[in-house]
């Protein structure tokens, strides 16, 4: 009897699928059932007990059905190629949700446990058929985050490195979607915004109060005290 239960460990698998097997004159599939919870995924039951369960892709590819013969090192290939497609599939459900970058797939396949090689592999396949392109990306979540979250460029450059954008490609959105113009807005929007909850009776106490709030929104310092002296004095009690 082969029984296989949870990951497969290539460094004692197939030795153990002999040692099951060992003195079994032939190692048949007599019985395929097809999960009631999962319906892409199948028991296979060999010599008359389970011993694993694929997905119907893997069902397909490897020609699994009722009365093949099969031997260790076919199941060994099988359940190979049937880890992998399970990190596929977490992978696809992971994107599913919203974009994310390669870092962040990788990172989320890691934790669930699968191996380094297979990862790579997977990230490859994605970035190749484009469900995963850190540029679009980079460049959604700037033009994203002045529309909805309004901050500087040095925040947002910190917010795409964080999330695995190399420099240069954080570096290229930023030049491409935040103009110097639409920084100065921002801080002007933000000044109105924060005025019209606060009267402020001089600059000084304008800026105290405003000033490191922008900072901590990612704008320049410059740019910052250029426009509150250009538009602060509109906001005076």
């Amino acid at each position: 009897m082969f029984l296989f239960f949870g990951r497969y460990n290539d460094k004692v698998g197939i030795s153990m699928y002999e040692q099951q097997m060992h003195g079994n004159d032939s190692t048949i599939i007599t019985s395929i059932e097809q999960q009631k919870r999962n319906r892409s995924r199948y028991n296979i039951y060999i010599n008359h007990e389970f011993s694993f369960a694929v997905h119907e892709d893997i069902l397909v590819k490897y020609r699994l059905m009722k009365g093949r013969e099969i031997n260790p090192e076919e199941i060994k290939e099988v359940l190979i190629a049937e880890e992998r497609n399970r990190a596929m599939q977490y992978a696809l459900r992971f994107l599913s949700y919203r974009p994310r970058t390669a870092t962040e797939v990788s990172e989320h396949l890691q934790r669930k446990g699968f191996l380094r090689e297979d990862i790579d592999g997977i990230i490859s396949y994605l970035q190749d058929k484009k469900y995963l392109d850190d540029q679009s990306y980079a460049l959604q979540w700037v033009e994203e985050r002045k529309r909805l979250k309004p901050r500087g460029r040095s925040l947002l450059r910190m917010e795409l490195i964080q999330r695995g954008i190399d420099d240069h490609l954080a570096d290229q959105a930023l030049e491409d979607q935040l103009t110097g113009q639409e920084e100065r807005e921002m801080i002007e929007n933000w000044i109105y915004k924060k005025c019209s909850q606060k009267k402020f009776p001089n600059l000084y106490e304008m800026k105290k109060r405003i000033v490191p709030f922008l900072q901590r929104k990612g704008f320049p310092l410059d740019l910052i005290l250029e426009v509150v002296h250009t538009v602060g004095e509109d906001f005076l009690e």
